[in-house]
């Protein structure tokens, strides 16, 4: 199975081909700021699942080092995140995805950097930073 998604613009178009979409709520202040919301949720994906159907080439920001987030030079749209996480994985804005697919929130990440007036009120699990097993500390 294929999900489908882009940029607000349509220059730029993506498949990530999996069966199902995994994803985490992240509060850090990187993603807050290079979303304007009080948290992103990011699809997890490896990069061969990833499938680009536009050959133009995304704009690079590397917001920590060896982290890049990349935007559409267009519309500005933020669409996958790379190197963060030390693992291999990439992170696509679940925003960015087409449509309304079913997602499979495994949980919040980077809570300690929380916004006060933003309340969590799932009992999803919670993780002052990476969840155990995830980013850069994993190996």
């Amino acid at each position: 199975m294929a999900f489908q998604g882009g940029c607000l613009c349509g220059r730029f178009r993506y498949a990530i081909e999996r069966r199902s979409l995994k994803a985490m709520h992240c509060y850090c202040d990187m993603c807050r700021k290079a979303h304007g919301t009080a948290f992103s949720t990011h699809a997890i994906v490896r990069p061969h699942q990833l499938v680009w159907q536009t050959m133009d080439e995304l704009v690079p920001y590397e917001s920590s080092p060896g982290a890049f987030r990349q935007f559409c030079p267009s519309c500005g749209a933020h669409l996958v995140v790379h190197g963060q996480s030390g693992d291999g994985t990439y992170a696509v804005p679940a925003g960015t995805l087409d449509g309304d697919p079913t997602l499979e929130i495994l949980g919040h990440m980077y809570v300690e950097e929380r916004v006060s007036w933003f309340e969590i009120l799932d009992d999803l699990p919670q993780h002052a930073r990476w969840p155990a097993g995830f980013g850069p500390s994993s190996g």
